[in-house]
């Protein structure tokens, strides 16, 4: 398995705790104040809920149940939140998350994922953990600049070129 683990865990690394978060920051960056809290009716997400739900899962799936980081979740009051929260507080929640994620993921080898999976309900392995997490992200982080550009026209153009090229 260690042929294609080490590109593997650093793409998987790349795009869980650069590329889109990146995508997100840039996305969030765009909305006012307002319009991060905004949702199109009672039974959607606001970007703000998105942001919230992201940092709750990876602080959960990566963070502690792999990088061993103490964590408490509240998943209800991730969807649950309004705001106000300032983006500023939402982000630097956010950023926090990632910079764990950086660190609970620059300190697994190669070898280790083929260790069996912190969710083995779901998954064999750890690289199938890793992969769920990326494809998690990667579908909320296209929400949330599906609704970026929504409220804001042109906005986020190139978004996803600038954020794999500053990777």
């Amino acid at each position: 398995m260690t042929d294609a683990a080490s590109p593997t865990l650093d793409a998987l690394r790349v795009r869980i705790a650069r590329v889109l978060p990146g995508q997100v920051r840039a996305a969030v960056e765009k909305l006012t104040e307002e319009q991060v809290w905004w949702r199109p009716n009672e039974k959607s997400n606001s970007v703000g809920n998105l942001v919230l739900h992201l940092s709750g899962s990876l602080n959960l799936y990566l963070n502690r149940n792999i990088g061993g980081i103490a964590y408490e979740r509240n998943r209800d009051a991730e969807f649950a939140a309004r705001g106000p929260m300032p983006k500023r507080e939402l982000m630097a929640i956010f950023n926090d998350v990632v910079n764990k994620a950086e660190a609970t993921l620059a300190k697994l080898t190669p070898p280790q994922l083929g260790d069996p999976s912190t969710d083995p309900e779901r998954n064999k392995y750890l690289v199938e953990d890793l992969i769920g997490m990326a494809t998690h992200v990667s579908t909320h982080t296209g929400q949330i600049l599906w609704v970026t550009k929504m409220l804001q026209e042109g906005a986020l153009d190139e978004v996803w070129i600038r954020t794999h090229r500053q990777a």
